[in-house]
C-alpha cells in the first residue's frame, strides 16, 4: 500500500483503537476508500467492526463491548470522541458508518512527494521484494499452426503475469514451450518433402509452414498411407536419424526466429524457447519414479494409470499400452527438468480455463513425486468472434497488422497531431498493440470475451487508445504550460474538489497493484486506469496550469505530473509503451 495512504490509515487507526478495543492490524483492515470522495476519503463500517470484535472475543474468551450491539449509536459515540489533528480534518457519522475526511493540504503533500520522490517506481518501490525464481510457461504456439485466439491470450496475460512478477524482486524465467514434436511433427516433415519452397520457406516460414501442413492434412484425409509415413517419419527422430533431425532443427529454429521478430513488436519476450522435444530424456525418469513410488497400475487395455479417486480427479493416465508417452508424461518430465535447471519455486502456466482438470492432475502429480506444493494454472477464457480479413486462420501478424490498419485510418480521418508518415506508422502500431491488450485485460480473465475490432480501437470508449490519448494529452500540459515540476510547491493551493479526487486516486496505485499481484487479475490495473484518466480530464477542466500565477501553476503542475507518472507506471506494467504524442 501506499506510504501516504497507510499513514493516513493509521493515523485513523491509532485513534479507533483506544476508542473501540479493537487492534490497529484489524482496523487497518477493515478502513476502506468509498466509491464517491464525497462520502469522505477513507471510511469504516461499524457492522463489519463489530463481528471481527466478536470474532476477536471468541479466540480470546474476552468480552464483546457492548456497544457493538446497535452500530448507529456505537458510530455517533466513536465520532463524537474523534480528535481532529494534522492527518485527519474530521470523523462523521452516517447512519452505521464513519466517514474520515483528511486534511487536505497535508494529504497533497504526502501523495505528491512520495510520487515525485519514487517516480518510475511509485506503485510497488516499498512492496516486499521475493527473491525467489518463478518458471512462467505461456504462449507456446505449435510449429506449422496458426496463433490461434488462445495463444494470443496465453501471450498476453502470461507477459503480464512476467512483468509484476518481476517489480515484486522475483528472479522471473519466462519459457516459450513450443508444441515442435510428435506425430504432428512428423506429419509437417512429410508434406514438406512434397510441398515445401525453399524461397517460400526463407521468406516466411510461419505461414507457409502452415500452408504445407494445412495440405498435407487434407491429403491424410483421402489417403490413409500419410499417417504411416508420419508416423515413420517421427519413429526415425527418435532414432536420432540424422537427415530428419537436421530438417527439424532447421524448420524449428527458422519458426523461432520468425516468432521472435512478432513477439518483439508486441513488447514480449523470453528466457527459453523450449518444447517437447527437450524432456523427451527425463520420460524414462519419471517412468521409473512413478514405478519406484508404487502409483502406478495397468489398466485392462494394457495401458499404466495413477488413480486420483481419492482426490476427485480420476485415474490419470500416464504411458499407453504400446509404451508410447502422453501429454501428461510430458509434462511431468518437463516439470523435472526445469526443477533441475531452474531450481524454482513456484511455476505458473497460463493455459485456458478448459484445461482446468488436467492441470489439477498434473499438480497433484507434482506433489506426489516431487514434493512440488506452488505450481499454479493460471487460467483465462474464451475470445469469441476473432477472425482476419485473410479469414478464419488467425496468425498473431495478422492481428497485429489489423488493429494498427484500422488506427491509421482513424489518425488520418481525425487529423492527428503526428505528421510525419514515419512516426505515424510508429504511433498506430502502438497503439493498434494498446488496443488488443486493453480490450484483452479490461475484464477478469476467466471470462469470455467477445472480440471486436470497432469496439477495440474506439478512442472515446474505455480502450487502449483512450488510455494512451490520456497519457499524451497529459505530455501536452507538461510541454506546453510554462511551469517547471518541482517538489515543494504550495500545496495548500490545491484545494478544488477536483484536486483531492485526483490526488485520492493517485494515493490508490500501489494497493491496486498489490491487490492484482496477488489476484493475478490485470483488469484491476487497466480498470483503475480508466478512473484515473477521467479524474485526470475532470480537473484538467478546471484546474489551468498555463497563464496562471507561479505559484499556483507549480502546485497543479505538480500533481498532473503525479497523475501523468502514475498512468505511464500503470501502462508499463501492462506491457504498454505510453505514447507522448498522437
Amino acid at each position: 500500500m501506499s506510504t501516504a495512504a497507510l499513514r493516513f490509515k493509521q493515523a485513523i487507526a491509532k485513534q479507533l483503537s483506544s476508542l473501540t478495543q479493537c487492534s490497529e492490524p484489524l482496523l487497518l483492515d477493515l478502513i476502506r476508500v468509498p466509491k464517491k470522495s464525497r462520502d469522505g476519503q477513507f471510511t469504516l463500517s461499524l457492522p463489519q467492526l463489530g463481528a471481527a470484535l466478536r470474532q476477536q472475543s471468541n479466540n480470546s474468551n474476552s468480552s464483546t463491548p457492548n456497544a457493538v450491539q446497535d452500530p448507529t449509536a456505537w458510530s455517533k459515540e466513536i465520532a463524537s470522541k474523534f480528535i481532529p489533528d494534522q492527518m485527519i480534518a474530521d470523523a462523521t457519522a452516517q447512519g452505521p458508518t464513519l466517514q474520515f475526511r483528511v486534511a487536505n493540504t497535508e494529504f497533497m503533500k504526502q501523495v505528491l512527494t512520495h510520487v515525485y520522490n519514487e517516480h518510475s517506481t511509485y506503485g510497488w518501490a516499498h512492496a516486499p521484494q521475493h527473491n525467489q525464481t518463478v518458471v512462467i510457461d505461456y504462449s507456446s504456439p505449435n510449429i506449422a499452426k496458426p496463433f490461434h485466439a488462445g495463444h494470443l491470450r496465453s501471450t498476453i496475460l502470461g507477459n503480464f503475469a512476467k512483468r509484476i512478477h518481476e517489480i515484486m524482486g522475483y528472479r522471473v524465467v519466462g519459457v516459450n514451450y513450443l508444441g515442435d514434436w510428435g506425430k504432428q511433427y512428423g506429419l509437417l516433415a512429410v508434406g514438406f518433402e512434397r510441398y515445401g519452397d525453399q524461397d517460400k520457406l526463407m521468406h516466411d516460414p510461419i505461414h507457409h509452414l502452415y500452408e504445407v501442413y494445412v495440405r498435407i492434412n487434407q491429403e491424410a484425409k483421402h489417403d490413409p498411407t500419410v499417417d504411416q509415413q508420419a508416423n515413420a517419419y517421427f519413429k526415425r527422430m527418435e532414432q536420432g536419424d540424422t537427415d530428419a533431425l537436421a530438417l527439424w532443427r532447421r524448420l524449428r529454429d527458422m519458426s523461432i526466429e520468425s516468432y521472435k521478430s512478432i513477439y518483439g513488436r508486441l513488447g514480449v519476450s523470453f528466457e527459453v524457447y523450449s518444447g517437447e522435444s527437450q524432456v523427451e530424456s527425463y520420460i524414462p525418469k519419471v517412468n521409473a519414479l512413478l514405478r519406484e513410488k508404487g502409483l502406478v497400475e495397468t489398466t485392462q487395455d494394457g495401458a499404466s494409470a495413477i488413480d486420483l479417486e481419492q482426490y476427485s480427479l480420476g485415474k490419470a493416465i500416464v504411458q499407453r499400452a504400446d509404451g508410447t508417452s502422453l501429454y501428461l508424461t510430458r509434462d511431468l518430465a518437463c516439470l523435472m527438468m526445469r526443477q533441475e535447471l531452474y531450481g524454482f519455486d513456484k511455476a505458473l502456466y497460463v493455459v485456458g480455463s478448459e484445461q482446468q482438470g488436467y492441470f489439477r492432475q498434473v499438480f497433484k502429480l507434482g506433489e506426489m513425486l516431487f514434493g512440488f506444493k506452488n505450481l499454479q494454472h493460471v487460467s483465462f477464457g474464451r475470445i469469441q468472434g476473432m477472425s482476419t480479413r485473410q479469414g478464419t486462420a488467425v496468425f498473431l501478424e495478422d492481428i497485429l497488422n489489423t488493429a494498427q490498419e484500422q488506427i491509421l485510418q482513424y489518425m488520418e480521418k481525425e487529423k492527428s497531431h503526428v505528421k510525419d508518415r514515419q512516426e505515424m506508422t510508429t504511433v498506430s502500431d502502438q497503439l493498434g498493440i494498446s488496443a488488443i491488450l486493453v480490450q484483452d485485460m479490461k475484464s477478469k480473465r476467466n471470462k469470455d470475451y467477445s472480440f471486436s475490432w470497432e469496439r477495440m480501437t474506439d478512442a472515446k470508449g474505455d480502450t487502449g487508445v483512450f488510455l494512451q490519448y490520456a497519457h499524451a494529452r497529459a505530455c501536452g500540459i507538461e510541454r506546453n504550460a510554462d511551469a517547471a515540476v518541482i517538489p515543494t510547491p504550495d500545496f495548500g493551493l490545491l484545494k478544488e474538489p477536483e484536486a483531492l479526487d485526483l490526488a485520492q486516486l493517485i494515493s490508490q496505485f500501489p494497493e491496486m497493484v498489490e491487490s492484482s499481484f496477488n489476484s493475478l487479475e490485470p483488469c484491476t490495473i487497466v480498470n483503475y486506469l480508466f478512473k484515473l484518466s477521467h479524474a485526470t480530464s475532470a480537473a484538467t477542466q478546471v484546474l489551468w496550469v498555463k497563464g496562471q500565477e507561479p505559484e499556483l501553476a507549480a502546485a497543479r503542475m505538480l500533481l498532473f505530473w503525479a497523475a501523468r507518472t502514475t498512468l505511464f507506471n500503470g501502462l508499463s506494467l501492462l506491457g504498454i509503451k505510453p505514447i507522448e504524442r498522437m
